[in-house]
């Protein structure tokens, strides 16, 4: 990040500008406030990427990173091939494009079944992006295949598609993870983060110690369920 880029992030952090005090258009501001930014100082540490899992799919991120880019308010994402600078057809960088994948990589974190539903990707763009995919080493995954992998353990459904956009494809990829990370690939979801949780604990796959813990670390399922329904508390600090 760039000298300008840090004045103005700590510029809008420090007098809590808001994202209505931006100088970009009315969509722009709408998709960012309809997704949870409000001031300025939100956007600090996030690239196209990290926007770009946060939008809803009927939002076009383009554009808005097209906005936010000069007034130096997002981070370019590092060591990342965009699809601008591989050779492919117009028709594929479009089709991407269009479905908000900027960047190689993105593709890994997507299902192949969500990816074959792309509008205009036929026979031949597929054969296309499958090439261009091998040869910079992004493995293309599908939903069914993850299932398969973490069967034994029973994940509930709605969990897998937040695997997909973590990079997750096998249970060592919870190594030095911690139950807050998890609570992050969960979306924040406290009760769905709390049964993989116990899913983890049950097949002996132990996480990394954070100094304020979740209830149900240190207390039954249905006791720390209770609490989080009765009081939303959810952490030592909180019920402390």
């Amino acid at each position: 990040m760039g000298l300008v880029s840090v004045h103005l992030i700590y510029k809008g952090a420090k007098y809590g500008y808001k994202i209505q005090d931006l100088n970009i258009s009315s969509t722009a501001k709408s998709a960012l406030l309809s997704t949870g930014f409000t001031k300025i100082s939100d956007l600090a540490g996030h690239n196209y990427i990290t926007l770009a899992k946060i939008f809803p799919k009927n939002c076009l991120a383009g554009p808005i990173i097209t906005e936010l880019n000069p007034l130096g308010y997002l981070l370019p994402p590092e060591n990342e091939i965009s699809v601008y600078d591989i050779p492919m057809s117009s028709r594929l960088q479009n089709t991407l494009i269009r479905n908000n994948v900027m960047y190689l990589s993105q593709l890994s974190t997507m299902p192949k079944e969500e990816i074959m539903q792309f509008r205009n990707l036929g026979d031949k763009t597929i054969a296309e992006l499958e090439q261009i995919c091998q040869e910079h080493n992004i493995q293309i995954r599908s939903r069914s295949s993850l299932k398969e992998t973490f069967d034994e353990y029973q994940f509930p459904a709605k969990i897998y598609p937040m695997f997909f956009k973590n990079g997750i494809s096998c249970i060592n990829d919870f190594n030095h993870k911690t139950s807050y990370d998890i609570y992050s690939i969960c979306e924040q979801d406290y009760p769905l983060t709390m049964k993989a949780y116990f899913i983890f604990k049950k097949n002996g796959i132990t996480l990394d110690n954070l100094h304020d813990k979740f209830l149900f670390e240190i207390l039954p399922m249905l006791k720390a369920k209770l609490l989080w329904k009765k009081h939303k508390v959810n952490t030592v600090s909180q019920f402390s």
